[in-house]
C-alpha cells in the first residue's frame, strides 16, 4: 500500500501556495510524517509545509509570512 499525505508547500517571501505531497511507506509511517509536519519539522528557511486543508475556510492562519518593507516583521497568513 502506497500513502501520499497531501500537503501546501507555503513561500514565506510572499505567501505563494504550491500543492505537493509527502510519500509514507504505510499507516504508521504517515502517523510520524503528520505529527512531524505538525510540529513544523518540514518547514525551511524559506518554506513552510502545511497539510491541505478542505475547503479553504478551514485553512488555519499558522504561517508567518516575511515583510518586505522595513523593518521586517512578520505578516499572519493562510
Amino acid at each position: 500500500m502506497k500513502i501520499k499525505l497531501l500537503t501546501h508547500v507555503i513561500r514565506l517571501s510572499d505567501g505563494h501556495v504550491m500543492p505537493d505531497w509527502i510519500d509514507c511507506k504505510d499507516e504508521a509511517h504517515a502517523k510520524e510524517v503528520r505529527q512531524a509536519v505538525d510540529n513544523f519539522e518540514y518547514d525551511t528557511d524559506n518554506h513552510a509545509v502545511r497539510i491541505r486543508r478542505s475547503p479553504k475556510s478551514r485553512h488555519s492562519i499558522d504561517v508567518e509570512l516575511w515583510d518586505a518593507i522595513p523593518p521586517a516583521t512578520p505578516t499572519r497568513f493562510w
